[in-house]
């Protein structure tokens, strides 16, 4: 009977050992944040819930899941590629931009953004972030004129990704690069072409009109040396050059005569 006792006691004993590890893997979650992730451990009891009481932790965490919550912000890079939005320039000139940013969350500022936003990741890429993308390309391409954001566009881009580093800068998160091409609508683009197309017309027939001139020239330079040259043989022509000539293409051999006291017969034209 004492022996049935004891056992029932152990028994007993174990069981409530049981539940109290069971009820404690309930309550409690143990967690290890990778060291490419910033973990939040905010309250979320007491009257300064998630406020005073958020922490920023690595390494392995053991908290309570019914009091406690555990938030994880990457690191490390992210790269978000936004899908194509319209902007206008000071003219109301409509351009289409695609923008691809980077950025990451420092582990000091987790903290900040965290309690600032209460967001995951991929929900504050499509709603803070990149609310602050539109408005600085926006606000950049007020300032352009249509001409100048054409012929100007790395310039434009440089702006809105100073201007955007600043931007997100101040609300937490760490901007690092972007990516975009900004085109003009098709409306648009058809009259740059088209203007293109009609300058490129022009070039070409102004360099075959300059090319014909300049092969005329150098026919009619050609035509003038030759009568110039011609002229001056003219003028240089002399009775004493003539007979020079002759003389040099004489042989020295004298014409034979079969008369008796004839004498010899120079032609000097020849």
């Amino acid at each position: 009977m004492e022996t049935t006792k004891k056992i029932m006691k152990f028994g007993l004993g174990g069981i409530i050992t049981a539940v109290i590890l069971f009820l404690a893997m309930l309550m409690f979650a143990v967690e290890r944040i990778d060291s490419g992730q910033t973990g939040i451990i905010v309250n979320l009891a007491g009257s300064e819930r998630g406020v005073d009481d958020a922490k920023v932790e690595t390494g392995w965490v053991i908290y309570n899941r019914f009091v406690k919550q555990l938030f994880e912000y990457p690191a490390f890079a992210q790269i978000v590629d936004y899908e194509p939005f319209d902007i206008q320039d000071k003219k109301g000139t409509i351009f289409k931009t695609d923008p691809t940013i980077e950025y990451y969350i420092t582990r000091e500022d987790a903290k900040i953004v965290f309690l600032r936003y209460r967001k995951t990741t991929e929900e504050l890429e499509q709603s803070v972030i990149l609310t602050e993308v539109k408005n600085a390309y926006k606000d950049v391409a007020g300032l352009y004129e249509t001409d100048s954001l054409i012929n100007n566009r790395p310039a434009f881009e440089k702006e809105v990704e100073n201007l955007l580093k600043e931007r997100l800068s101040q609300r937490g998160f760490t901007f690092s690069n972007i990516q975009s091409s900004v085109k003009p609508n098709d409306v648009l683009q058809a009259a740059i072409d088209a203007k293109n197309t009609a300058v490129q017309n022009a070039l070409k027939v102004e360099n075959e009109k300059k090319a014909a001139i300049a092969e005329a020239e150098k026919v009619v330079a050609a035509a003038k040396g030759k009568a110039d040259a011609n002229r001056i043989l003219q003028q240089s022509i002399t009775p004493e050059l003539i007979q020079l000539k002759a003389v040099e293409k004489w042989d020295g051999k004298l014409p034979l005569s079969t008369s008796g006291n004839t004498l010899p017969f120079l032609n000097l034209n020849k």
